[in-house]
């Protein structure tokens, strides 16, 4: 298993602006995904009976696409939870315990966090002092 990335409220503010141009480039993906290719679906349903699709080739094109930018995302410590809402949550330190530092499009920083899983519906305002540096490795 690899190591945890614990985010201060300055490094998870620090991928903010990336997070502003790419959630919403994954969200039209996604939708691009989900409502561009219907034979897609079609051809899903119809696999055992060797169906396929006409835009087979550009589903696949945008799907890696959308995947490459989701991997990019996580291998920075991102943890997207809601691509349709833009919600991505950073793991930080509160007290010794891991909460999760909360971003959510538009915003322009980080000002909430929550319980691992307390969820988007617990978030709490940061206040001085909350976020714990992460110790070194």
């Amino acid at each position: 298993m690899a190591n945890k990335k614990f985010f201060t409220v300055t490094e998870a503010n620090s991928l903010i602006p990336r997070l502003l141009i790419d959630i919403p480039k994954i969200q039209k993906l996604s939708e691009r995904l989900e409502t561009d290719f219907p034979d897609v679906a079609q051809a899903r349903r119809n696999a055992h009976l060797n169906g396929g699709s006409m835009h087979g080739a550009e589903y696949l094109r945008v799907a890696k696409v959308f995947q490459s930018m989701i991997k990019d995302l996580e291998e920075k410590g991102c943890i997207l939870k809601g691509i349709e809402h833009g919600l991505v949550d950073f793991l930080g330190l509160i007290e010794g315990r891991e909460v999760y530092l909360c971003w959510k499009l538009p915003e322009q920083k980080i000002e909430f966090w929550h319980d691992i899983n307390g969820g988007f519906a617990g978030r709490r305002k940061i206040q001085p002092g909350d976020i714990q540096e992460p110790e070194p490795e």
